[in-house]
């Protein structure tokens, strides 16, 4: 038995996706959407690393998530095709 089968809601995976593993389980029926929170913190252009097939950046160590200051949260790299092209 599925969740679905019980469970009529909207269903939100979580956790350890992969752009690929969130496509499966999306189409896969096991979720209605995948959230993705610690790959956001180590890429805020995630939406456009997954669009471009641009690789991700290193995880974020968990001593950078609750950081006192800007060094460490809000200064992950963008990605840059132009530079990497070149």
């Amino acid at each position: 038995m599925t969740v679905q089968a019980v469970f009529k809601r909207p269903l939100m995976g979580n956790c350890g996706y992969t752009q690929e593993t969130a496509q499966k389980d999306i189409q896969d029926h096991c979720a209605d959407l995948i959230a993705f929170g610690r790959p956001f913190i180590s890429n805020p252009d995630l939406v456009e690393r997954f669009t471009n097939g641009w690789p991700l950046n290193p995880p974020a160590r968990m001593k950078d998530w609750y950081s006192y200051t800007e060094e460490g949260y809000t200064d992950f790299p963008i990605y840059d095709a132009a530079k990497i092209s070149s």
